[in-house]
């Protein structure tokens, strides 16, 4: 299902990209290059502009419906781990912490703790 709407969504962003580099904008744009800049030709008049504007409009209508629907079908947090470090941890396990004794309470004390650290 997602392979699909993948594939279509790249489809509808490469025509979303022409239909909006056909427009004409103050400069003229693809469509003044391809019709000759003439009210007469097929892409240069009136209609031809309204046209695209719906077409793009449907194109980024659809656009934004397909990413919303990708978004929603990717979206599994509980199946995958977020981060490398919670693979890890989780093949793995958490790593053994050994409790540590801040300051000894007399001097026998200190010998036996000195002594059990592994050289």
């Amino acid at each position: 299902m997602t392979a699909l709407l993948t594939v279509i969504h790249v489809i509808v962003c490469v025509l979303l990209i022409l239909a909006v580099l056909m427009q004409s904008g103050k400069g003229g744009g693809l469509a003044a290059a391809v019709g000759g800049g003439s009210s007469s030709s097929m892409l240069g008049g009136r209609a031809a502009t309204t046209f695209l504007s719906k077409v793009t409009t449907y194109l980024a209508s659809s656009f934004l419906v397909i990413c919303l629907l990708l978004a929603v079908l990717y979206d599994d947090d509980a199946a995958v781990p977020r981060s490398a470090t919670e693979r890890i941890l989780e093949t793995q396990g958490a790593p053994f912490a050994a409790p540590f004794d801040a300051a000894p309470e007399n001097a026998a004390d200190a010998d036996e703790s000195a002594s059990a650290i592994p050289q």
